[in-house]
C-alpha cells in the first residue's frame, strides 16, 4: 500500500515537473522584442581610437518569471562582453542567465548559405508558354556559386527566384541582444544597456581664410563624426574624449594610443562644444542633442572666431654641412 502510495507521488511530481519545464520553455521561446522606438534617450561618448560608449534608455514590460528580450538595434560592432543592462527603477528588476548577440544579418546570400543541407523551391518561367514551374531543390552548397540537386541531377548557380519556407531564427534583420532574464514582476520597467562598441570616431579640423593684407584671419573648427557601427543613434547626448584611454584586456597593460589633444579655445555659441578638463582628458560636450545616422559623416561646428590678428614670418630651414657630407 504504501508503495502504491509512493509510486503515485513520483507520477504525480513528474507530470508537475514536466508541466512546469513546458510552460517555462514556452515562455522563453516567446520572445520580447524591443525596438529603437521604445528608446527613451541614448548618450554617445566617443573616444580616440575609434572606442565608444553607448548607454541606452528604454521602457520595457516584461512578464513574471523566465523571458527572452530580443534588444534590437544596438551596434553591430557591439563588444558584447562589455554590456550590461540594469533597471534604473527597480534594483530587483531581473535576473540575467544569459546572452546571445546576433550580428549575422539578412540578405539573400546569408539566407541561401542558413539552407545549405535543407530543401528551397526553385521558380523558372517556361519563355514559350509564361507558365512557372516550382521545382523543390537540396541547397548543397554555396562557395563560389550555388550548387543544388534537383530530382536525379545537380546543377550550378540554377536560374529563378528561391522560395524559402522561413526565415532562420538566428539571421536578425538588424543588429540584436538577446538576453535570457528571470522578472520577479510584470511591471513596466525603465532599463538601461551600455556597452562599448568600435565605429564610431571623431576628429578635429580646422578652415581658416586670411584677408587681403595677411595681417587677419577668420577662423571655424569642426568636430567630423564617422559612424559605421550599424545602427543609428537618435537625438544622442553626444560627448567626445581626447587623451589616451586605457582598456583593460587579459594582459591588463596593452593601452591604446591617444591622438594629439586639442588645446585651442575660443568663444562658442550655446548650441556648439563646450570644453572641460577631465583629469588627464579633455572632455567636449554638444549642447544640443544631434542624430548620428548609420554610414554618415557629420560635422559639428566646435569654435568660431573672426578677424583674428596674425604675424606673417618667414622661416628658412636649412640643413647643417655635416649632415650633407654623413649622406
Amino acid at each position: 500500500m504504501k508503495l502504491s502510495l509512493m509510486k503515485a507521488i513520483i507520477k504525480k511530481t513528474s507530470i508537475a515537473l514536466l508541466v512546469m519545464s513546458t510552460t517555462i520553455s514556452h515562455a522563453a521561446s516567446q520572445e520580447k522584442k524591443t525596438s529603437l522606438e521604445d528608446q527613451k534617450s541614448v548618450a554617445v561618448t566617443i573616444y580616440n581610437e575609434n572606442l565608444a560608449l553607448i548607454k541606452d534608455q528604454r521602457t520595457i514590460t516584461l512578464d513574471n518569471g523566465l523571458n527572452l528580450l530580443a534588444f534590437r538595434g544596438v551596434s553591430a560592432k557591439m563588444r558584447p562582453e562589455t554590456s550590461l543592462l540594469r533597471s534604473l527603477n527597480n534594483i530587483n528588476g531581473f535576473n540575467i542567465l544569459e546572452q546571445n548577440f546576433d550580428f549575422d544579418l539578412l540578405t539573400p546570400q546569408k539566407l541561401l548559405e542558413k539552407y545549405v543541407g535543407k530543401n528551397v523551391s526553385i521558380a523558372t518561367m517556361n519563355p514559350v508558354t509564361g507558365e512557372e514551374i516550382i521545382e523543390q531543390a537540396l541547397v548543397l552548397s554555396t562557395n563560389q556559386g550555388v550548387v543544388v540537386k534537383i530530382g536525379d541531377r545537380i546543377e550550378t548557380n540554377p536560374r529563378g527566384r528561391y522560395i524559402f519556407d522561413k526565415v532562420p531564427e538566428n539571421l536578425r534583420d538588424q543588429p540584436t541582444l538577446v538576453l535570457q532574464l528571470n522578472s520577479p514582476s510584470a511591471e513596466p520597467q525603465e532599463v538601461e544597456l551600455s556597452y562599448l562598441t568600435s565605429g564610431l570616431s571623431w576628429k578635429a579640423d580646422y578652415v581658416a581664410e586670411l584677408n587681403a593684407d595677411d595681417t587677419k584671419l577668420d577662423l571655424m573648427g569642426w568636430v567630423t563624426l564617422n559612424n559605421k557601427s550599424g545602427t543609428t543613434y537618435n537625438n544622442a547626448k553626444l560627448q567626445l574624449v581626447a587623451g589616451d584611454v586605457n582598456i583593460v584586456r587579459q594582459d591588463f597593460r596593452q593601452r591604446l594610443e591617444g591622438r594629439q589633444v586639442m588645446a585651442m579655445k575660443s568663444a562658442v555659441a550655446e548650441d556648439s562644444m563646450s570644453e572641460e578638463s577631465l583629469f588627464e582628458y579633455h572632455l567636449y560636450s554638444l549642447n544640443r542633442p544631434t542624430t548620428l545616422s548609420d554610414n554618415q559623416t557629420k560635422q559639428v561646428s566646435l569654435l568660431t572666431a573672426t578677424q583674428v590678428p596674425v604675424n606673417k614670418e618667414f622661416l628658412l630651414q636649412g640643413v647643417r654641412r655635416q649632415n650633407l657630407l654623413d649622406r
